[in-house]
């Protein structure tokens, strides 16, 4: 049985193939599992705990839309909880918005992550 292993709120660990019967082996302390199918994997898909059975879910593209007021640049788009990170500096989108102040002109490459989304990067230049 192929087995996907994930946390309370969905994100998947990992997947496994197990014998019938020795799922719980493979599981540790705090982690949940259940049965999914070949197409499930890791990188693409999370568990939907807000439904009950639970449910394995493919990973949604972000709304990256933003807007760029000088040297500010605002995602006002943003599922809350996303990591965002830009020059080796990382803030978390608590409310769904980020803002991010630049000190000069410059192109940008802004990153996205969230495990009910695939990771996006983002690239804005600012004048």
């Amino acid at each position: 049985m192929r087995i996907a292993i994930y946390t309370e709120a969905g994100f998947i660990d990992r997947i496994v193939d197990s014998p019938d019967g020795y799922e719980k082996y493979q599981v540790d302390q705090g982690e949940l599992y259940m049965p999914v199918g070949r197409e499930v994997n890791d990188i693409s898909h999370y568990v939907d705990v807000s439904q009950t059975p639970h449910v394995a879910r493919e990973r949604h593209r972000f709304d990256s839309s933003h807007e760029i007021n000088d040297l500010i640049v605002e995602f006002p788009e943003l599922p809350p909880g996303t990591t965002v990170r830009v020059q080796g500096e990382e803030l978390i989108a608590e409310k769904g918005v980020a803002e991010i102040e630049f000190d000069t002109p410059g192109t940008y490459t802004i990153s996205f992550q969230h495990f009910q989304h695939l990771d996006e990067e983002v690239e804005v230049t600012l004048e």
